[in-house]
């Protein structure tokens, strides 16, 4: 869990458990039921969208690293067959081969 997202939902659920206990002592001040029950109802899907993105990131992270591995393979099959034409032709052959370095 993200930390930023931890802190403010711990805060949430500590100040929704402590005006909950004082109810008495707040509630002539506008503060509800419905608006306590709506903070901890924000706070557990805030908790619930956390825990979706971790996951979330925890693919991306995967598939990241897998792109990555494969995107180095691709680059070491192109620099193996690069040889291949700078070995065996000349240099002015080369572009027409799809090999546009130059020396």
């Amino acid at each position: 869990m993200s930390k930023t997202y931890e802190i403010q939902i711990e805060k949430a659920r500590i100040l929704a458990g402590g005006l909950q206990k004082s109810y008495e002592q707040v509630s002539p001040y506008g503060v509800t039921t419905e608006s306590l029950a709506r903070l901890e109802a924000e706070a557990d899907e805030a908790s619930r969208l956390n825990e979706e993105l971790d996951a979330l990131r925890a693919q991306v992270s995967e598939k990241a690293s897998v792109a990555s591995k494969k995107l180095e393979a691709l680059r070491i099959h192109v620099q193996e067959l690069k040889q291949v034409v700078k070995k065996n032709f000349d240099q002015t052959r080369w572009e027409s081969m799809g090999v546009p370095d130059k020396r």
